[in-house]
């Protein structure tokens, strides 16, 4: 009744303050799916405050991230997906959030994780000993076949959500992951299963969680 109303003054700038807090899961999306016909329609600026990063993400065309009242990074929902500027915004955008795992980087570009496994990214130029957080998103991690970095995983829950599966566990290291589960795998609770990503997948961070990036990244 609000937006109605508001509606009907014809604004230029339409403010929401959690508007969808309140509704039960089914409300929740089907009015953001008619906020959205809403704002195809009347073509009016939009402004909208949440804490859910799934009304964000498919809502906005530009999200500003907030914590403790500073700015933490602005951009497109994609932009803050595929190329997050800090671990406070790789690990809010995204669910479930992006995996982080505790490695140290040795020469030559190689970096050691805590699990044993290590991965190469000589575009970095860190020089050795250096304390890193390495980020892997859950649809990134795959079986061992195709991919340069492979470890042991053992599983603690499979949330089973119809057309997709995720994997709960630890690695080796006992650090918490996540994966999404796919080519039809079924492990049980218990079971321990080979898993791999890819480095050039994977997302860097130092001590303070500030984003490392590559020489060539950086110029372009």
């Amino acid at each position: 009744m609000a937006i109605g109303r508001a509606t009907l003054r014809d604004p230029e700038v339409f403010l929401f303050d959690e508007p969808l807090s309140n509704l039960d899961a089914e409300l929740r999306v089907s009015m953001r799916l008619e906020i959205a016909k809403l704002h195809q329609t009347l073509g009016s600026a939009m402004v909208y405050v949440t804490h859910d990063q799934t009304e964000a993400t498919t809502l906005a065309g530009r999200i500003v991230v907030m914590r403790d009242g500073r700015i933490e990074q602005t951009g497109t929902p994609d932009d803050l997906y595929e190329n997050p500027g800090n671990m406070f915004v790789a690990g809010f955008i995204g669910s479930p959030r992006m995996n982080f795992l505790n490695a140290v980087s040795g020469a030559g570009g190689q970096i050691a994780l805590q699990s044993g496994a290590t991965l190469s990214r000589p575009d970095l130029h860190l020089p050795p000993g250096t304390a890193l957080m390495v980020g892997i998103r859950p649809e990134h991690v795959g079986l061992p076949d195709t991919a340069d970095v492979v470890a042991d995983f053992q599983v603690e829950v499979v949330e089973n959500l119809g057309g997709t599966r995720y994997l709960y566990g630890t690695l080796p290291s006992g650090e918490a992951m996540v994966i999404e589960a796919r080519n039809r795998q079924r492990p049980k609770p218990g079971e321990v299963i080979s898993i791999g990503f890819r480095a050039a997948q994977t997302l860097l961070f130092d001590a303070q969680g500030a984003r490392l990036r590559s020489i060539s990244s950086v110029a372009s």
